[in-house]
């Protein structure tokens, strides 16, 4: 049972706390093949780059993708071994659906890949709503993430795992991004490319070097738990959404594919370091009036660093920042992973534009960095403006509960708030 105070400096960067159950990860290891590199080191440094993709999660996986798909000659880079599990609630949104669909993988959120949602309970103080929730999946990160690198090496990208990677400065007259990639295999040598994306997430380790892409965390911010329980001693309806705020947090569960259940939280990081993740977990349930899974008290956890932070810049001299390294804030459901693939499929021909037309003449960078910038205002920063709203009302849960008493009696009041934050589809 983990249930030790945990340091809030080793939140910060990012680090896990324990591991996913073991139980949990040895199910998930037969359903989602590995994925092995598709090249060393040595290699890597020999190539010069169109594309260095820092960061193989929804973002870089995705951008990794659609890069190689625009004919860019591209390398994805991860530190991690895949499959690996991942602290995320296992939700994709409406909007997020629709994003991988139109580039053509909406397999990965169709059965049996995936499970439908349909219904979202939200309960608070003793009091409850279910919602219709059409259109959202239910996925496993586990086996997601892997698929999302396996579509990106189908389309030409080259994969190099359990790498770090760490971003240097300007070669070759200011043409080239030098990128330092180190592994326990073959020790350190330096990447060259001709624009670095990073998307290497809340940690962002690989502009560590980098002052000015320091990011501002949010006052009061929370941290994120993860923890993967198994299917049996929970009432948790395939395919419904179950979220609970109480005063430290609050806590979502969703049914997996395999049967297993993804419980995710945003929770105060002082009430995580003094009491541990279970006891934070369950009183927010009790709280709430949510009944706890048997296995609750026995799960290992997981734990992001804090939450809520911005990135003062998003583009620099031949590197742009996206996903959740561009910014974050608490989620609701399934809205981190929707903003991730936003990112993936707009950065991409922004990316090829400026590579083609630099080429022919003297572009400056300035160009495609103000581009980038205003495409992620667009795209990202005005929704997670709107998140930020809801995130800063959940941590009111007396105010929820009176929410939650209008909308029981005048269900379609929320209409206009699921369209707008689960199945928004327009991509302006």
């Amino acid at each position: 049972m983990s249930t030790s105070p945990l340091s809030l400096e080793s939140l910060d960067r990012g680090t896990s706390v324990g591991v996913l159950a073991h139980d949990a990860d040895s199910r998930q290891s037969t359903a989602a093949p590995s994925c092995a590199a598709t090249i060393d080191l040595e290699s890597a440094a020999r190539t010069e780059w169109s594309v260095v993709v820092i960061g193989a999660g929804p973002a870089g996986a995705l951008a990794a993708r659609q890069s190689a798909l625009l004919g860019l000659k591209t390398l994805l880079i991860d530190k991690s071994p895949f499959p690996r599990a991942k602290v995320c609630g296992g939700c994709i949104s409406g909007l997020g659906r629709h994003v991988l669909e139109r580039v053509g993988l909406g397999r990965l959120v169709e059965k049996p890949a995936a499970t439908p949602l349909d219904r979202f309970d939200l309960a608070a103080g003793g009091r409850r709503v279910s919602l219709g929730l059409p259109l959202g999946a239910a996925i496993s990160r586990f086996n997601f993430d892997a698929d999302l690198v396996r579509a990106a090496v189908a389309a030409g990208a080259e994969f190099l795992s359990e790498t770090t990677a760490q971003i240097r400065g300007l070669v070759d007259s200011r043409r080239l991004r030098s990128v330092s990639l180190q592994n326990s295999m073959h020790g350190t040598v330096r990447a060259r490319s001709e624009l670095v994306l990073v998307a290497d997430g809340l940690g962002r380790t690989s502009l560590r070097r980098h002052g000015p892409f320091a990011p501002q965390v949010a006052t009061g911010s929370r941290v994120g738990l993860g923890a993967t329980l198994g299917g049996d001693g929970s009432d948790l309806q395939t395919g419904t959404v179950s979220m609970s705020v109480g005063r430290e947090g609050y806590v979502g569960m969703v049914r997996v594919p395999d049967g297993t259940i993804n419980i995710a939280a945003a929770v105060d990081p002082e009430q995580l370091r003094e009491r541990g993740p279970f006891a934070v977990v369950r009183d927010i349930l009790v709280q709430a009036d949510t009944g706890a899974p048997r296995s609750l008290e026995n799960a290992e956890w997981r734990g992001t660093g804090l939450l809520t932070r911005h990135s003062p810049r998003v583009a620099g001299k031949r590197l742009l920042l996206l996903g959740d390294t561009a910014g974050y804030v608490e989620p609701f459901t399934g809205e981190g992973m929707t903003w991730a693939m936003l990112s993936a499929v707009s950065v991409a021909p922004l990316a090829k534009k400026w590579l083609e037309t630099r080429k022919k003449g003297s572009r400056p960078f300035a160009d495609l960095a103000n581009a980038w910038s205003r495409e992620h205002r667009s795209l990202v920063a005005r929704r997670q403006r709107s998140c930020r709203v809801l995130a800063l009302l959940l941590r009111h849960p007396s105010a929820v509960r009176m929410g939650l008493g209008v909308m029981s009696f005048a269900p379609g009041v929320a209409k206009p708030l699921i369209h707008y934050f689960w199945n928004q589809k327009d991509l302006t």
